[in-house]
């Protein structure tokens, strides 16, 4: 659609605006980026107790839409006094298909399992880590032409440097493998590059902009890029509650116009 790069440089002005407007005006909240932030623009390097559920909605060209409502946790650990050092955990995702003109299916999801380190953690400066996951063909008979339908493991790490109290940048890179093919999906060998700016725009909300590519190199080298600008708030009295809403916009022709993305998190 021609719309898609006019949409999403709307988007990106409209939060490229906001996050770079001068510290000393962001300040004015006295509010800063938590961690809490970060793991709602969803930062793969950042280790916190958590149980999330979210929805995202894809909007297919063509017609026809497709919803994934996605549970996960992550449980964070470490040792001498370092209670996030480590962190595991879990997405199991109920996927729902309504094709255009045909029947809608529903059902369980590929589960997928999660573990990462994080090596340096000062809020103030720089955060690295790593990180590894596995999914399995676990998805049922009636969802499987929307499943991946093969077994595939990613490993990757980042970067996260805070500029200011309330401004973070963050970097990560990851690639993926399947340990079989699919019978629709086929083989996956492919780089995913992330590079994802945060704000703090008052003391409960904070915003972000995520630019995304990914380098499939499966028979020959193939490139996709999306931005997805996003907004995330805590609430509660202790500020633990998160909720997060995103649209992600592909700026190539990939089969999907829009997806709209909504959830919560609980951290503990």
């Amino acid at each position: 659609m021609k719309t898609k790069p006019c949409l999403s440089a709307a988007f990106a002005l409209a939060c490229l605006f906001t996050i770079t407007q001068p510290a000393s005006v962001l300040a004015e909240s006295g509010a800063s980026i938590t961690d809490e932030d970060l793991l709602l623009a969803r930062n793969p390097i950042i280790i916190k107790s958590r149980l999330r559920l979210a929805n995202e909605f894809t909007d297919v060209s063509g017609g026809g839409n497709r919803d994934k409502l996605i549970l996960g946790g992550v449980y964070g650990f470490g040792f001498n006094g370092h209670d996030r050092q480590f962190g595991i955990g879990f997405e199991l995702p109920f996927l729902y298909n309504n094709p255009k003109g045909g029947d809608s299916e529903g059902g369980v999801g590929d589960l997928k399992l999660r573990c990462g380190q994080l090596f340096t953690d000062d809020p103030k400066g720089w955060r690295t880590g790593w990180f590894f996951e596995t999914e399995f063909d676990t998805a049922a008979n009636d969802v499987r032409a929307i499943a991946n339908q093969r077994t595939q493991m990613a490993f990757g790490g980042g970067a996260s440097y805070a500029l200011w109290n309330n401004f973070v940048l963050t970097s990560t890179l990851q690639y993926g493998w399947s340990l079989n093919d699919g019978e629709t999906t086929g083989e996956k060998s492919e780089w995913e590059a992330h590079l994802t700016a945060t704000a703090k725009v008052s003391e409960c909300v904070a915003i972000n902009l995520d630019y995304k590519a990914v380098i499939n190199t499966v028979d020959g080298t193939t490139l996709f890029n999306t931005l997805e600008p996003s907004v995330s708030w805590t609430v509660g009295a202790r500020k633990n509650i998160g909720l997060f809403a995103s649209l992600e916009l592909p700026l190539d022709d990939t089969g999907t116009n829009w997806i709209a993305k909504i959830g919560t998190a609980w951290f503990f």
